[in-house]
C-alpha cells in the first residue's frame, strides 16, 4: 500500500466517527429524556440521569450511551438488579435498533483507526 491508501483509510475512518458522533449527539440532545422514561423503576438510569443532568450535551450523552449500553447487555444489568427485565423487553424495537447500532459503530470505527495506523506503521 502507499502512503496515499493508508491516509484515505484514515480519512474514510475519520469521517465515519465523526458522522456517528453528529448523530449521537443530535439523538441525545433530542430523546435522552424519551429514552429515561422508558425505564421508570431502574435504579442504574435514575442514578445516571441525577449524575449528568446538569452537564448539557455531554452528560445527555454520557446518559443515552449508558441507555445503550443497557439493551446491549441487558443480562449484566438485570443480574445485579439494576434494571428491570420488562422494561428492557419493552424497550421500542426501532429505538433499540438505532441505539445498538451507534453503539456498536462507536466501539468498532475508533478500533478500526488504531488498527490501520498500526499496520501503516508495520508497512
Amino acid at each position: 500500500m502507499s502512503i496515499v491508501d493508508e491516509g484515505l483509510i484514515a480519512a474514510i475512518i475519520i469521517n465515519l466517527i465523526i458522522v456517528t458522533m453528529t448523530i449521537q449527539c443530535i439523538i441525545a440532545a433530542r430523546s435522552t429524556e424519551y429514552f429515561e422514561s422508558l425505564f421508570p423503576n431502574s435504579q442504574y438510569i435514575i442514578q445516571n440521569r441525577a449524575t449528568y443532568e446538569r452537564a448539557g450535551l455531554i452528560g445527555k450523552l454520557m446518559r443515552t450511551g449508558a441507555i445503550s449500553t443497557v439493551l446491549v447487555l441487558p443480562s449484566v444489568f438485570t443480574k445485579r438488579k439494576l434494571v428491570e427485565q420488562k422494561e428492557v423487553e419493552s424497550f421500542p424495537r426501532k429505538t433499540k435498533t438505532l441505539l445498538v447500532t451507534l453503539w456498536t459503530l462507536h466501539i468498532t470505527l475508533f478500533p478500526s483507526l488504531l488498527i490501520s495506523h498500526y499496520l501503516y506503521l508495520q508497512s
